[in-house]
């Protein structure tokens, strides 16, 4: 008897005449159920790719094809129209995308919005828009809003190899698809993360479609992560140059040798193209071009963040290179309007931003903002080299100085509300006044009703007189002061604001200043609010790339004067919320002071008037002194109006005095409480305290000045108030010096990044990890 014997090959398998029979694998014998609970914990990059894998290696065991479709990813632009057939095909398919990603800059712009119709559901769009996109398709992609929106990540690359008609003549703008956005999608509460980045244009002259090329790309993108063992004939996306820039030409990838720089310039048409001319005018004839934009007014972006689907967007990065960004992000399009109300987090590195310009104004308009990135906006204006340490102690000011700016702000502005308030019923009550005397006399009333109208209106124009005499004095006493030789004792100039009386002079100059004087007197201010500065809500902030190479040394010093500008603006800040509390009890103590006056002055109006009367009743009684009542009645008469014509004498105080203070980070108000221009105190949470109060609502000032000094004396376990990073984290574009030469944007990002700066947390938030 025979055996024979079975040698393992190089599967595994056995071989000779026993029949080779392959172990099933562990992960085979594992429940359905918990296959697909282990798929769910394998990141989103890579579920789709694992799950296909599985499905290759094992095609008889059932896995479930959702994972294929949760989060879907095109990384070549074949693979769009198989797509499209099978998303009208399956019906739950569609319904299971939760996120849509576009990786390749080729894809056929067309073909991708008969998918997008198809994925209604999807929370995550993450798109790269190459030269393939025209605005058009944009605008009909946002055609329909998408109400189960959470995250959208646009990343614009324009850049073509050689000047075609479209982009340069047509104009190929992406306005449009802003502006489709903000008019036709409602108020969507779960959308709450935007990314528009525009990348760098190339610096070089080769191709960027060369391999050796170097162009700028955005760090930490989701199209700039490695997809593993990815052929370069698989995926047209970023992963196949590494991080170089893929082609921007539709036709220049496919013609000629791609180091041939003869199809860099323009196409040969017009005079450069006729071969008699061309010989002669060859040497006019440009060598380069310049590249086109992304977004031909920047003011869209503006309209975009007062409309309703920008209400609570929570972190917005906005990257376009060289543009003015912060100023459209401070100036609303209409009256009234408030842009991005609930942003927290706020990335617009590679534009313009000064320290000395549209930054304070950027602060004080976002008082609930906690991460600001600023890489390579040239924040200092080249001179942070020599005024570094300046510059950054300046900077710590400025964040903390702009919370007192905005209570004075809106200070002035309440004042300027209550002013017209008082304007608009004086000139009311004036007109009503003037119609019912017209009334009387139309309808011929008698003498006596005609004499008591005089009167009336004589006493009323006499009070009126005496009043505006004493507040001209106690103007004129407020505004004495050191006078000059150089001074004048006269001007020729009108001087309509002591029309409005002395409480309206100080709280009201700024909104007197462009008014038009009302013809008709306006009585004093009633109402006097007052609002408490805000403390900065800023955690960090990043100011990468201001100056290349800085020692370890610089950085320390940097910091520390950052922090020692900080705590110098804390101080400030303690010093005039000290000063709006003064005010606010005196104001009390002045109104307090009034009513009772006024208490006094009415009892002894009465009790002289019920004298008067028994002292009448008496004399009459007996029949005796009715001359000598006369007189005492009328002395009594004239006392009385001696008593409130001393009242009236004086200046009235304000009586309704109210003091509030800006919501803090934690403390969610609705989101219809707005300011606006009827309703100035909304977003304003009242104090309601008494004199005797120990001025509670001052601690969080002393309690944030005092955190600051430990961090200073660098006490264990006390954290920075607000993270100052100056690593950059993305290169930016080339600038012209204070001189004139080049400074290039790129360099430095090898540094180490401080734990919790905005850097850090963006790359938390933005692409795959942020899902």
């Amino acid at each position: 008897m025979t055996s024979s014997v079975a040698y393992p090959n190089s599967h595994g398998a056995t071989a000779g005449n026993v029949d080779a029979i392959a172990p099933t694998p562990p992960i085979l014998t594992l429940p359905p159920e918990l296959i697909d609970h282990l798929l769910s914990l394998v990141p989103p990059q890579s579920l789709q790719r694992t799950t296909l894998a599985l499905l290759r290696v094992f095609p008889q065991h059932p896995f479930a094809s959702k994972h294929l479709w949760t989060h879907l990813v095109v990384y070549r632009k074949e693979q769009l129209i198989p797509l499209w057939r099978k998303l009208k095909e399956d019906e739950g398919m569609r319904d299971g995308v939760a996120s849509f990603t576009l990786q390749s800059w080729r894809a056929d712009a067309d073909i991708l919005n008969n998918v997008m119709r198809c994925l209604n559901h999807i929370n995550t769009l993450m798109l790269n828009i190459g030269t393939n996109f025209a605005p058009d398709h944009l605008e009909e992609m946002f055609m329909d809003p998408r109400e189960d929106m959470e995250r959208m990540e646009l990343r614009f690359r324009p850049y073509v190899e050689q000047a075609s008609y479209y982009q340069f003549l047509a104009g190929s703008y992406f306005d449009t698809a802003i502006e489709s956005i903000y008019r036709n999608w409602p108020s969507t509460p779960s959308f709450t993360h935007l990314s528009i980045v525009q990348d760098l244009p190339p610096r070089t002259t080769a191709p960027p479609t060369a391999p050796s090329s170097t162009a700028a790309s955005l760090s930490n993108s989701f199209a700039d992560l490695s997809v593993a063992n990815t052929d370069v004939a698989t995926s047209d996306s970023d992963e196949q140059s590494g991080r170089s820039t893929p082609p921007t030409s539709i036709s220049s990838s496919s013609e000629g040798h791609p180091l041939d720089n003869s199809k860099k310039h323009y196409t040969g048409h017009g005079p450069f193209g006729n071969p008699y001319l061309n010989e002669k005018m060859g040497i006019t004839k440009p060598k380069t071009f310049a590249q086109p934009i992304v977004f031909f007014d920047i003011q869209c972006l503006a309209k975009f963040g007062a409309s309703p689907v920008a209400e609570h967007l929570t972190h917005l990065r906005m990257r376009v290179p060289s543009r003015d960004l912060a100023r459209v992000l401070i100036s609303t399009p209409r009256i009234g309007d408030v842009l991005f109300p609930s942003l927290r987090y706020l990335d617009i590195s590679t534009t313009n931003v000064r320290i000395d310009t549209t930054l304070s104004t950027l602060l004080r308009t976002y008082t609930r903002l906690e991460h600001l990135v600023l890489d390579r906006v040239n924040l200092f204006g080249f001179s942070a080299r020599e005024k570094g340490p300046e510059l950054c102690h300046d900077l710590g000011g400025l964040l903390v100085s702009a919370g007192l700016a905005k209570g004075k702000e809106r200070e002035r502005q309440i004042a300027a509300w209550e002013l017209q308030e008082r304007t608009r019923l004086a000139e009311a009550e004036a007109a009503r006044r003037r119609a019912q005397s017209h009334a009387a006399r139309q309808n011929g009333g008698g003498e006596e009703e005609q004499q008591q109208d005089v009167e009336s209106a004589a006493e009323i124009a006499e009070r009126e007189r005496r009043e505006e005499l004493q507040r001209n004095i106690e103007l004129a006493r407020s505004r004495r002061g050191h006078r000059s030789a150089a001074q004048a004792n006269f001007s020729l100039r009108d001087r309509p604001a002591r029309r409005f009386g002395a409480g309206a002079t100080a709280a009201n100059a700024s909104a007197l200043a462009g008014m038009n004087v009302p013809s008709v007197f306006v009585p004093p201010p009633d109402k006097l609010y007052l609002v408490l500065p805000p403390l900065p809500t800023l955690k960090s902030i990043s100011i990468g790339g201001e100056a290349h190479t800085l020692s370890s040394t610089k950085v320390a010093e940097w910091e520390e004067e950052f922090h020692a500008g900080w705590r110098e603006g804390l101080g400030k800040v303690l010093g005039w919320a000290t000063h709006i509390a003064d005010k606010y009890e005196r104001a009390r103590r002045k109104a307090d002071e009034w009513r009772v006056q006024e208490m006094k002055n009415g009892g002894n109006a009465t009790a002289s008037g019920s004298g008067s009367g028994g002292g009448g009743n008496h004399h009459a009684k007996h029949s005796t002194g009715g001359a000598g009542s006369k007189g005492k009645a009328k002395s009594s008469s004239s006392a009385t109006s001696s008593t409130s014509a001393g009242l009236a004498g004086k200046a009235r105080p304000p009586t309704d005095i109210r003091l509030y203070r800006f919501p803090r980070p934690d403390e969610q108000l609705p989101i219809d409480d707005r300011p606006g221009p009827y309703n100035l105190t909304a977003g304003l949470i009242e104090i309601d305290l008494d004199l005797d109060d120990n001025r509670t609502y001052l601690d969080p000032y002393r309690q944030a000045i005092g955190d600051a000094q430990l961090f200073a004396d660098q006490e264990r376990g006390v954290k920075a108030p607000c993270v100052f990073c100056t690593v950059p984290d993305c290169e930016g574009p080339q600038r012209k010096g204070a001189e004139g030469e080049k400074v290039d944007g790129r360099g430095g990002m090898g540094g180490i990044h401080r734990a919790g700066c905005g850097h850090l947390l963006g790359r938390k938030i933005w692409g795959w990890d942020g899902f």
